[in-house]
Order: C-alpha cells, then sequence, then structure tokens
C-alpha cells in the first residue's frame, strides 16, 4: 500500500486524475469481461441443454403412451437360450461385435453386453430384429447419449426366458 501511496504522490494532479478513470473504467470492464459474460454463456447453454430434455422426456412419454394403447401381445413360448456364442453370431452378422466392450456370462446363465460408443439405430435394430429369437428377455438396459451425434454407451442383461 506504501509503494502505490508513494507513486501516486510521484505522479503529477493530471497523472492521478488519468490514472483514477483509467481504473473507474477497467475496473467494471474486467467485472463484465471476467465474470458475466461468462455467466450468460453458461445460462444460454443451461437453458438450452434443459429445452433439449424436456423435448426427450415428451419424446419418451409419446412412445411409452403409444405402446401402451397398443393390443397387448399373445403370449409366446419360451425358446432355448441361444447363449453367448449365438449372441455374437448375431452381432457379427449386425456389423456391432467391434463395438462390445464386454460380453459376460454370469452362473445363473444371465448375459450382460456393454457397449462404450455405439451407434443408437443400429443397436436399436439389432435387438428389435433378434431380440424373440433369442430365447431370453432383457432383464435391464441403460442408454446414455455420447458426445457424438446418434451415439450412445449401452449395457444390457439378458436373462434365459422361463
Amino acid at each position: 500500500m506504501r509503494r502505490l501511496v508513494e507513486f501516486l504522490l510521484a505522479r503529477t494532479p493530471r497523472e492521478r486524475r488519468l490514472l483514477g478513470g483509467l481504473v473507474v473504467f477497467a475496473v467494471p470492464l474486467a467485472v463484465i469481461f471476467g465474470v458475466l459474460l461468462p455467466m450468460q454463456a453458461q445460462l444460454e447453454t443451461a437453458r438450452r441443454e434443459e429445452v433439449e430434455a424436456a423435448v426427450l422426456h415428451l419424446w419418451v412419454a409419446e412412445r411409452a403412451a403409444a405402446a401402451g394403447a397398443s393390443a397387448p401381445a399373445a403370449p409366446r413360448a419360451a425358446r432355448p437360450p441361444i447363449g453367448s456364442s449365438g449372441l455374437e453370431q448375431g452381432l457379427i452378422s449386425a456389423g456391432l461385435r467391434g463395438d462390445v466392450t464386454d460380453l459376460g456370462v454370469r452362473d445363473d446363465g444371465v448375459i450382460e453386453l456393454r457397449f462404450e460408443q455405439v451407434d443408437f439405430t443400429v443397436l436399436a435394430n439389432w435387438i428389435s430384429a433378434a431380440r424373440p429369437e433369442w430365447g431370453y428377455d432383457i432383464s435391464s438396459f441403460r442408454f446414455e447419449a455420447r458426445d457424438v451425434s446418434g451415439a450412445v454407451s449401452a449395457t444390457l442383461s439378458l436373462a434365459p426366458q422361463g
């Protein structure tokens, strides 16, 4: 503080007024550019993400309502499970085997599949087309959007029918 006072006392009154004017303009500009503008950008990003989440929620609700309105499916006969090798052959034919990061079978016969990054449409088409033939029911699943457009990380647990 003493150095600042000595510095200012060594200046002429005109120089002190110029320095004071500079401080009066520089501090608000620093606050605006250093704090307020970045906060505004974060606020806009958060609002955009909120709108995207609301749109996704509405889409899921519409799909759930459409699924609930459809006629119940006739009961189907349980099929014998095709096993992990059968699933692997299906993955290969669908072009998904390279995307699988984990394929394991638990002691109770449940097969667990994990994809770190896979095209959602390709994965959904494979599940829709092949699932009735597997002899497995999907006991749990989790999809998370990735940064790449249309890509998800996915985890599936398949339990033998019965």
